[in-house]
């Protein structure tokens, strides 16, 4: 009888073990937010507006969805696990993409100019096959 309750408890711990592991490789979503949508052709800002920037982790990557007013969406994947010899970047990153597509981050100051770290004001992701680019605050 001493042996049926061990494997009852081995059974309990080992599907309460799979339960928390299942439960912390799904998504984490944050709330959603009311932020400021900037998209750039090269250096040319061709759309500002009102958007909701959702975001979230797991499965390897942060992200944000950023939701536009035509109810199109550009998904923002910041990828935080390293592959084949590659290192995390100074950001803690080992690759960006968006919408599916390589991509690089950098940043814009207040006025909307190319800046440096330190005089950022929002962090944009360009794609690198089209020079497209997106910022949100």
């Amino acid at each position: 009888m001493q042996s049926l309750s061990h494997y009852t408890m081995l059974v309990g711990l080992t599907v309460g073990a799979m339960l928390t592991w299942s439960s912390l490789a799904t998504a984490r979503p944050y709330p959603d937010e009311l932020g400021i949508c900037y998209r750039f052709q090269d250096d040319t800002l061709e759309q500002r507006e009102p958007c909701v920037i959702s975001a979230g982790y797991g499965a390897g990557a942060h992200y944000v969805v950023l939701h536009w007013s035509d109810d199109t969406s550009t998904a923002i994947h910041m990828i935080n696990y390293c592959v084949d010899g590659q290192e995390f970047d100074d950001r803690g990153f080992c690759g960006y993409r968006v919408n599916d597509q390589d991509a690089e981050p950098y940043e814009r100051d207040a006025f909307l100019g190319i800046a440096t770290v330190e005089d950022s004001s929002m962090t944009c992701y360009r794609t690198l096959s089209n020079d497209e680019s997106v910022c949100y605050r």
